[in-house]
């Protein structure tokens, strides 16, 4: 995390009731895992025209592993838009959809 947004007290804030009302990562839950959320994501990236201060359902929570996958995939200013941005299956079986 580092430069404006991530730097304020509003977004500290954000991200705290975020982590709060969402604790463990949403991917995950997706997959039928559990696992405690450490990141906070912003839905559609600053970058690509997202606000930087979402109401709760323009942000998710997540592990480290799946927010690095999810950036990479999808804000990356690199990221090719063929990728999905979340790799594996919910726990019916069926491919997990990305959040671009």
């Amino acid at each position: 995390m580092a430069g404006w947004p991530y730097n304020t007290i509003a977004w500290l804030n954000l991200r705290a009731a975020k982590l709060s009302a969402h604790p463990l990562c949403e991917a995950c839950l997706l997959r039928g895992r559990t696992v405690l959320a450490k990141a906070v994501d912003h839905i559609v990236a600053i970058a690509k025209g997202g606000p930087a201060f979402p109401p709760l359902a323009g942000l998710m929570s997540m592990c480290e592993a799946c927010h690095n996958a999810k950036t990479n995939a999808v804000d990356h200013p690199n990221a090719s838009g063929f990728r999905r941005a979340l790799k594996g299956y919910d726990v019916d079986g069926n491919p997990i959809a990305g959040w671009d």
